[in-house]
């Protein structure tokens, strides 16, 4: 795993993909930070988090569209998931690969948490529990983004797809407190993802929120291995019967 991660946050340094997300990420978030906190004179990280949780639906897909899908298009997923490696560690590898190229970006915004714990009265606590939910958040995108990329062989189809699940589940949040029905209400809320990042913001840190977040990471990385298992399965028998005749 240790490999795959390495082979892969050095690609992201090597190509455009990385860089693209560093800048859009940090671009947008200083966007935010000047009209908000400085024009705005607001002495909160609240506001920069809250706009960056909605822009995040379309530059997370750039971050992973090209872990799977790229491999899967130039006919190298074969020879990759037939190394000694497993399958397993080859998914983590990609995935935290790209989770640390996320983590470096969100650090880098520290600059603005300083200036407004100098410049203003925010309490700490806010404003680490803004990082650490964004981070999770981070995390669970990260993956979910991962399993786009597993189901196509195009990096442009990769990052649509995983821009409707984003889009999706943000729109199961703002349309949760629209369902009439209690039972009903409480299962599909339990879907929206943006709204225990609240908590976090609010300086809250919950081991439930924390497992939330961290239960959508490890259930999307699992479904990404059994996509792929399953594919290769496909190929692997395809390739037989073409053997045989």
């Amino acid at each position: 795993m240790l490999a795959i991660f390495k082979k892969e946050v050095a690609v992201y340094f090597l190509t455009p993909f990385g860089y693209v997300f560093m800048g859009l990420f940090l671009l947008l978030s200083g966007i935010v930070f000047s009209i908000y906190n400085l024009w705005g004179a607001r002495g909160d990280i609240y506001g920069m988090f809250g706009v960056l949780n909605f822009v995040s639906i379309v530059i997370f897909p750039v971050l992973t569209m090209k872990l799977l899908a790229e491999e899967k298009r130039m006919a190298t997923d074969q020879l990759l998931f037939s190394s000694p490696v497993t399958i397993t560690s080859i998914i983590l590898g990609k995935y935290f690969a790209a989770l640390f190229v996320y983590l470096v970006t969100l650090c880098a915004t520290g600059v603005y948490a300083a200036f407004i714990m100098i410049f203003s009265k925010t309490s700490l606590g806010a404003i680490i529990g803004s990082y650490v939910g964004f981070a999770l958040l981070g995390a669970a995108y990260i993956a979910i983004c991962l399993f786009a990329s597993s189901l196509t062989d195009s990096q442009v189809t990769s990052a649509i797809i995983g821009f409707g699940f984003l889009f999706g589940f943000m729109i199961v949040g703002l349309l949760t407190n629209a369902i009439p029905f209690l039972f009903l209400k409480r299962v599909v809320s339990w879907f929206a993802i943006l709204s225990k990042y609240e908590e976090f913001a609010n300086g809250l840190l919950k081991i439930g929120p924390l497992v939330y977040y961290l239960s959508f990471a490890v259930g999307f990385v699992f479904l990404t291995i059994i996509v792929v298992k399953g594919r290769l399965r496909e190929k692997g028998g395809a390739k037989h019967e073409k053997d045989r005749h």
